[in-house]
């Protein structure tokens, strides 16, 4: 008696069948290895953008608190050509958006003249230069306006508030993000 058996494997098309399945599979796995490190790029520049701000914020502090060249600290809190004591403009924060050094300047205080000039050449105030790098995909902008005390609420009155306001713009993979602090600085001691 003769039994015949059916012996037939895997087909040419069955195979390549199961290899297009497998290949949809590792691609998934593929994209979402590469979204996760996009995601993890993105938050590691939201998280440096915001060290920054707070580090600008703590820098408009130090202003107030200490004497640049003989000046009154809380005078120099201000952007540039503002804050006017006896008709001179003492305010000391660059206006607009302005790249962000590695170095705070010979002045110490971050957001001046001396780390926050235009172009990626060196900063020249007062014969010192500034020659840190610039941060790539960064920028600064310091705001700083005054608020009127509610104590006093007409002229003559002296500003004793401010509200300081750094945004960090910052480049990513799907366009330029900004991270904002702000607070409320007072002239009171």
């Amino acid at each position: 008696m003769n039994i015949k058996k059916n012996e037939k494997g895997f087909s040419y098309i069955d195979t390549m069948i199961g290899v297009v399945i497998l290949m949809v599979g590792v691609l998934a796995l593929a994209a979402a290895v590469t979204s996760s490190v996009v995601r993890s790029r993105e938050a590691e520049q939201q998280l440096v953008a915001k060290q920054l701000s707070n580090s600008a914020l703590e820098s408009v502090f130090s202003a107030r608190d200490i004497r640049l060249s003989g000046e009154d600290g809380w005078s120099s809190i201000g952007n540039i050509g503002s804050n006017p004591v006896d008709g001179t403009p003492k305010g000391i924060f660059v206006i607009g958006q302005a790249p962000i050094r590695a170095d705070a300047g010979a002045d110490g205080i971050i957001g001046t003249l001396d780390d926050a000039c235009a172009g990626a050449g060196p900063c020249c105030v007062g014969g010192v230069c500034n020659n840190s790098a610039v941060l790539t995909g960064f920028r600064r902008q310091i705001t700083i306006t005054d608020i009127n005390d509610p104590e006093r609420p007409s002229p003559p009155y002296a500003i004793m508030m401010r509200r300081i306001e750094v945004v960090i713009f910052y480049q990513t993979s799907t366009g330029t993000r900004q991270e904002a602090a702000a607070t409320v600085v007072t002239n009171y001691q």
